[in-house]
């Protein structure tokens, strides 16, 4: 009986319990500052997944306008509404704005045209640069033509890219 009393008076286990309870609020700081991280790093990584996504999929809807281009005869003969011909009102300054990207009350020299990539999201612009410089202006041989052609998703973020085409006619 004496021995118990004894080992219950004595304050011999007091330090390791308070070296617990540190070690023990550390581990709990430690833990929700790697909770914080990896919150983050699962949202850039998200964001990432978008962007690459809406790269791709404006990509596509340039590369649906070069298809375009390919099967036509000619820049002029081609019934393209997508197709500006004035390097001057579509350029890489107001292709930013929406004014071209909209459906309503269009009345540019050029209406984006909605991609088969996403229609939803996806669309496509293109304007005439002109014949290359430098290309023969000779009639009897071909002249090369020069295009700029923007693609562009919209979905949760916008991404425009810009693509040069040219082709001989």
């Amino acid at each position: 009986m004496m021995k118990t009393q004894r080992l219950l008076n004595n304050e011999r286990g007091s330090m390791l319990m308070l070296m617990t309870l540190m070690l023990l609020l550390l581990v709990t700081i430690i833990s929700f500052s790697a909770l914080r991280t990896a919150s983050t790093e699962v949202k850039i990584a998200g964001n990432e997944y978008r962007y690459q996504k809406n790269f791709y999929r404006a990509e596509g809807a340039a590369i649906e306008a070069v298809d375009r281009l390919e099967t036509s005869t000619s820049p002029h003969a081609a019934d393209f509404s997508w197709l500006g011909l004035d390097p001057s009102d579509i350029n890489d300054t107001t292709v930013f704005s929406f004014f071209y990207w909209e459906d309503e009350g269009q009345t540019g020299s050029a209406q984006a045209q909605t991609s088969a990539v996403d229609p939803g999201t996806t669309g496509f612009l293109a304007v005439h640069q002109g014949v290359l410089a430098g290309s023969s202006l000779d009639m009897s041989k071909p002249t090369k033509h020069s295009f700029s052609i923007y693609g562009r998703c919209v979905d949760k973020g916008m991404t425009i890219i810009k693509v040069g085409y040219t082709k001989a006619y």
